[in-house]
């Protein structure tokens, strides 16, 4: 061998000891990283599911193994849920008895981490799930994840590490990994809580408003609900659905300002009267505005007590026009007067259906915002008639199903005597006999 091969084969010798130590380097600091861009998450991302995504795909790479799952723990149904499981579809989700003979299910019922490097040895390992997936399970490392007061509520779980057994090294990362994934869940659990108690006492709140007047029973969340599904096929950022909730739960909490006499009167309002109803509208604002709503919250108050302005400008009580109001205000307003119409009042009973879609429609432009009247008629019959039908004392009749085929303004137009197509026949009787349910036969509403 001459002296230049030598050489070339030294300075390639020289170049591969480099390059292994780079590697070495590299993973030593790869779970810095990955601990870097976790905490960098958690600066910048607010949503759990986001974040434990992040923590997820993070451990992934730190562990160097095949997917990681995270199992919530249900104590009321005694079961674990996966929050987050790579490898699966995200609609589906992994659910686990507590009681059953599976190694996340030990690793929650012992608080204590499992590390397995030949899962088919294990007894405790159930291969149900990869004989139906297909997938096929190696190494375990499963870490219980503990609240403050050391009460499991979770297990994070690592599959099939790359290279053989997951190490003690693994184990320490996981666990470090799984004190911030418990303590993210264990905030945000804390924080449905609290939203929970909210909105109960706010739909207890409203409620109590309602009941003052056995007809108006239910008016607030049928509201409520009514502005969420139009919300929802409007588009409307995730953020905004909060105060929609809020305001259209609260839209008439004013009425506790104006005496029973008017509000249960049985018949048309005089002039002075209805300027005496008209106050609630301002007296919601005034009320809402004590409450510490914060943060984008912070807009309930000014959004619920806007429900009757109108695009015009002739609502009340600021009269403003067009886009001065605010745009959750004004799904509120469609909401809020197709409820009025297709429910009992004291001076009519249900308006029929045929004229509550003609006030709608006559009432774009001038009343409502145009695009919103149209989505909300294109909105599931089935879904409508789900909300409507909650108003009455009694389960909501199974028929309703039938009309999960049409939308509303379709529905409508098949009771006001268009040819049903095939799977139509039929739809607009069925409705005609739900929505007049309990109607003397002989009533005639009044306009």
């Amino acid at each position: 061998m001459n002296a230049k091969s030598t050489k070339q084969e030294l300075a390639l010798v020289e170049r591969k000891i480099r390059a292994m130590g780079m590697e070495e380097e590299l993973n030593r600091l790869r779970p810095l990283s990955g601990i870097y861009r976790v905490i960098k998450a958690m600066t910048t991302e607010r949503k759990l599911e986001s974040l434990l995504d992040v923590i997820t795909k993070e451990t992934q790479s730190i562990l160097n193994c095949d997917r990681c799952s995270v199992f919530i723990l249900d104590k009321q149904q005694k079961e674990l849920w996966t929050q987050i499981a790579q490898g699966i579809d995200k609609q589906k989700q992994i659910r686990v008895p507590l009681s059953a003979a599976s190694i996340v299910s030990e690793c929650a019922r012992t608080a204590k981490q499992i590390n397995i490097a030949d899962a088919y040895k294990e007894e405790h390992f159930d291969p149900d799930f990869d004989r139906a997936t297909g997938y096929h399970t190696n190494s375990i490392l499963c870490v219980p994840m503990l609240n403050r007061h050391g009460d499991v509520i979770g297990v994070f779980q690592a599959l099939n590490k790359s290279a053989g057994a997951f190490t003690t090294s693994d184990e320490e990362w996981l666990l470090a990994l799984t004190t911030v994934a418990a303590g993210l869940i264990e905030q945000a659990q804390a924080y449905l809580e609290i939203e929970h108690f909210v909105d109960r006492t706010l739909e207890t709140l409203a409620q109590t408003i309602d009941k003052r007047d056995p007809l108006t029973a239910g008016h607030s969340v049928r509201v409520t609900n009514y502005s969420l599904l139009l919300g929802e096929s409007l588009g409307i950022p995730q953020e905004d659905f909060p105060v929609l909730r809020y305001a259209a739960m609260m839209h008439d909490y004013g009425k506790i300002g104006v005496p029973e006499a008017i509000l249960w009167k049985n018949g048309r309002l005089t002039p002075d009267e209805f300027a005496c109803v008209q106050q609630h509208a301002r007296y919601t604002y005034d009320l809402l505005s004590n409450l510490p709503f914060k943060g984008r919250l912070e807009s309930v108050p000014f959004v619920a007590s806007c429900h009757h302005e109108k695009i015009d400008g002739s609502g009340y009580y600021r009269n403003l026009k067009g886009e001065e109001i605010p745009y959750l205000a004004r799904i509120i307003a469609v909401a809020d007067v197709f409820d009025a119409l297709t429910s009992e009042r004291h001076y009519r009973n249900r308006m029929p259906i045929d004229q509550v879609a003609e006030i709608m429609f006559s009432g774009k432009g001038n009343h409502f915002e145009p695009e919103y009247v149209d989505v909300f008629f294109k909105l599931s019959s089935t879904r409508v008639l789900s909300v409507m039908e909650s108003e009455r004392d009694q389960a909501i009749p199974a028929a309703i199903k039938q009309f999960q085929s049409v939308n509303l303004k379709r529905l409508i137009d098949l009771v006001a005597g268009s040819k049903a197509k095939k799977h139509e026949e039929g739809l607009a009787g069925i409705f005609e006999a739900i929505y007049n349910a309990g109607l003397p036969p002989n009533y005639q509403s009044l306009d």
